[in-house]
């Protein structure tokens, strides 16, 4: 059983985009695509748990920092508007 859709606003049944306009606050676009996402919620972590995932979390930062440090920034935004542009003709099914 899948725990996302994608779906063209188009090809919605009535009472479908009427719930999903509902929920958005808005009309939909006939050209829009929607996803919809289910997942498992957790708590988030506390105390110590949480300083040591900030702590990882910075280092990973760190560690791509390191990896990039001598690409000139110019090409690190060129590289970035590459990936953006991608993600956004290639969504995932």
């Amino acid at each position: 059983m899948s725990n996302s859709a994608l779906r063209k606003a188009r090809d919605l049944s009535s009472d479908v985009r009427d719930a999903l306009e509902r929920l958005l606050g808005r009309a939909l676009q006939e050209e829009e695509t929607i996803s919809v996402q289910a997942y498992a919620t957790h708590e988030a972590p506390t105390g110590s748990e949480r300083d040591e995932a900030w702590r990882r979390l910075l280092e990973r930062i760190d560690k791509t920092a390191a990896r990039v440090a001598n690409v000139p920034e110019s090409e690190l935004d060129a590289l970035i508007d590459e990936a953006v542009d991608f993600v956004r003709h290639h969504p995932a099914a």
